[in-house]
């Protein structure tokens, strides 16, 4: 690694959370950069210096699954925060726009609700950006615009010609637009510019005021002596930007998954184009590699989703052809995946990659990733010994990650009610060290499973949210598609903050966790 990089030989405690579940003074029902420094500030009462993140790319308007971004690196409007930017904190008009905004009825509903409410968050603060904008309250000239423009040419020119279409023509799939449109010929994308070119300003103008949100952030961040830990999706879908303006690179008769497993018996059909390594290779992975540098500018550490894909990619097929891996080759599967994280590793810096490394793994990958200092992710209620028992979080490596669980599974509260009682009394046997059987769930109970996650040998010991504060809601229940998932919210009141950060502190200190 180099010596500019993250030491993770440091114990930290952390949490997990979406964006979206803060809650913010004028969030509209989405969680925005504003929520981040209060939030900074309850991290730093809990003894906690790591933030976990879901991926933040910007979706289509009804969309909420963080997974399904129209950009590999345009970030969602949801999390901009109106109130903060430099055309409305400098002129009372706006501010007074602004404040009339949020104050209506609707967005005062929304910033109530006990879920997150992407789609109507979306509208009010569009709603607001285009006239601020067409009010000509921004100016395009600034030489900050124009380094911002210059520096993301590689994703925002397509991207904001990507978006202005897909509202120009309601939002369908981009493989119904007119032949010429839809195989990006030079003379039809030129039309398409200057019809829309100033719909293509308006989108960069807002990307740039997100991107200079989360610098600020960063700033914030680095204050509280708070770690930033963000996702890059392994996939993406097919109506987007990048997928779009890439064609050559992405395989359309497959579709991405995962193979059956122990967490899915019958295996995934993510419906994500497959990738074409070898011609994504061969032009030197400059997507990936600034997806990479993407990431390293945003984040102190960044999760590397689905690992196991850049070494060996599971391909749902149509018709006769038979679901497998694109590379059948042991030997060529690991090769692959050493030269891909080897360039993670070098684009990365001083960020540091974490490798999701969950599911059933070849024998190579944990050696590879151990090779280049790549730590992986123990999720405590999956590891067991070889005879079955839970194993003790103290047997981690050193140099992974020890969560509670993650965006797909239950809080702790559900999860310890929800599995059958010889499971129960086993994990308890491994909190408690004692072969009573387990009680019922409650604050202790809570305190004592936190405690022995933090007891690991592993570096980091990350607890969802939820975990945190005692909470019973999912952010995500996979296979099922409903108006829950990935619109989890934080308990508006913040005695419930308040009431668990002395505890919470208490443990990181006595792991050393402080």
């Amino acid at each position: 690694m180099s010596p500019r990089s993250l030491d993770l030989t440091k114990r930290r405690a952390g949490v997990i959370a979406p964006l979206s579940a803060l809650r913010g003074p004028d969030d509209c029902g989405v969680g925005d950069s504003a929520a981040l420094e209060p939030f900074f500030e309850w991290m730093q009462r809990s003894g906690m210096s790591v933030l976990q993140l879901l991926p933040m790319g910007d979706l289509a308007p009804l969309d909420a699954c963080p997974y399904t971004a129209i950009s590999a690196f345009a970030l969602d409007a949801a999390y901009l925060a109106p109130g903060s930017l430099p055309e409305v904190a400098s002129s009372t008009r706006w501010k007074a726009q602004w404040r009339a905004t949020v104050s209506r009825g609707d967005a005062a509903r929304q910033r109530a609700s006990a879920r997150a409410r992407f789609p109507q968050a979306r509208a009010i603060k569009f709603g607001f950006l285009r006239r601020l904008f067409d009010a000509g309250a921004f100016d395009p000239t600034q030489r900050a615009f124009g380094a911002f423009r210059r520096e993301h040419r590689f994703w925002l020119e397509d991207y904001s010609l990507f978006r202005a279409l897909q509202e120009e023509k309601g939002w369908g799939s981009w493989s119904n637009w007119p032949a010429a449109l839809r195989n990006r010929k030079p003379s039809a994308l030129e039309t398409a510019r200057g019809r829309l070119g100033r719909e293509m300003l308006f989108h960069q103008w807002t990307q740039f005021r997100l991107f200079e949100q989360w610098d600020a952030v960063r700033a914030q961040a680095k204050r509280a002596g708070v770690l930033l830990f963000g996702d890059i999706p392994f996939g993406l879908g097919k109506m987007s930007a990048d997928v779009w303006a890439r064609q050559n690179e992405f395989d359309f008769s497959a579709s991405m998954g995962a193979p059956p497993d122990q967490y899915s018996p019958t295996g995934q059909a993510w419906g994500l184009p497959a990738y074409r390594w070898e011609a994504m290779e061969r032009g030197g992975h400059a997507w990936w590699r600034a997806r990479i540098r993407h990431a390293r500018d945003a984040f102190d550490l960044f999760r590397i989703d689905h690992a196991i894909g850049f070494f060996r990619t599971w391909l749902v097929r149509s018709g006769r052809r038979k679901n497998g891996f694109d590379q059948e080759n042991p030997a060529l599967q690991k090769q692959r995946g050493e030269r891909f994280f080897a360039m993670v590793n070098r684009e990365g810096a001083p960020a540091r990659a974490i490798a999701e490394d969950l599911g059933l793994l070849p024998e190579y990958l944990p050696a590879v990733l151990a090779a280049l200092s790549i730590p992986g992710y123990k999720v405590a209620r999956w590891e067991r010994e070889p005879d079955g028992s839970f194993q003790h979080p103290s047997r981690y490596p050193k140099l992974s990650v020890a969560v509670s669980g993650n965006h797909d599974v239950a809080p702790l509260a559900s999860w310890w009610s929800s599995i059958p009682g010889s499971e129960r009394n086993d994990y308890w046997k491994m909190v408690s060290g004692n072969g009573r059987a387990a009680p019922r769930f409650s604050a202790d109970t809570r305190r004592a499973i936190i405690e022995n996650l933090y007891e690991s040998r592993a570096s980091l010991a990350l607890i969802q949210l939820q975990d945190a504060l005692g909470g019973r809601e999912r952010v995500n229940t996979p296979g099922t598609v409903n108006n829950r998932n990935w619109r989890y919210r934080a308990p508006a009141e913040r005695t419930v903050f308040d009431r668990n950060a002395p505890g919470l502190a208490a443990l990181a200190r006595k792991s050393g966790r402080y």
